[in-house]
């Protein structure tokens, strides 16, 4: 990503919007560097924008009813955060924290809104976007529910692995372990075993994968295995 208007285009939230109203947004939006471990927003807070990844990373944490927080996603150059309390107006369900020096692209809640009530169509463009996350969801659920957890573990490093060797992100076990829902000791045999075979570094605070064309096979070969 290198402008707003490059982050407008690829995004899943705003890419088929006709280019009419892509231009409105280009113009409403801002374009901001943020410093390393920065809360853009926390836990509770009012929704007062949603916002684009353009270079760099952001983390949304989440956090349990025990208070122990967790991994809920890493945002990468190109998509977007915080739309689903923005639109709704709910109080913001993660906390934001970026990860290493980033460009990030904001957009008022209230210049969206007034967009959208200005031209009423554009609506089915969110729709398109929110039922293709409902899918997205459900999958996430049968996934927890038939795949073991090293398949989904495999699927989480490697989903995340080109934006953390690029920003050089460190991820660690207890975090992979609360992003999946189980325990730290449920996932160290696994790796263990990943280690051995090369595919895995186990660092302090960080789990580094080393060879993910191997790690990819597996996956593929062991959802095969599985139906």
């Amino acid at each position: 990503m290198t402008s707003i208007r490059d982050q407008l285009s690829s995004s899943g939230l705003f890419q088929d919007f006709p280019e009419m109203a892509k231009r409105e947004l280009e113009k409403l939006c801002r374009l901001q560097s943020v410093k390393s471990e920065t809360a853009i927003y926390k836990i509770g807070d009012e929704p007062k924008a949603l916002y684009g990844v353009v270079d760099g990373a952001v983390k949304l944490i989440g956090e349990a009813p025990t208070g122990k927080l967790f991994l809920y996603e890493l945002v990468s150059p190109g998509q977007w955060f915080g739309e689903n309390s923005a639109l709704v107006g709910a109080p913001r369900g993660q906390t934001a924290m970026v990860i290493g020096d980033t460009q990030i692209v904001s957009l008022l809640r209230k210049d969206l809104l007034d967009l959208l009530h200005s031209q009423p169509d554009l609506y089915q463009y969110f729709v398109r976007v929110l039922c293709l996350r409902l899918r997205r969801a459900g999958k996430a659920i049968e996934e927890t529910a038939f795949l073991p957890v090293s398949v989904r573990m495999g699927r989480t490093l490697l989903r995340m692995h080109r934006v953390r060797e690029k920003y050089q992100i460190k991820l660690s076990q207890d975090e992979i372990a609360a992003s999946l829902g189980v325990t730290r000791q449920s996932i160290y045999r696994v790796l263990k075993d990943w280690k051995a075979r090369g595919w895995v570094n186990l660092n302090y605070g960080n789990v580094e994968l080393s060879d993910s064309l191997s790690l990819t096979r597996w996956v593929q070969e062991t959802q095969a295995e599985l139906g």
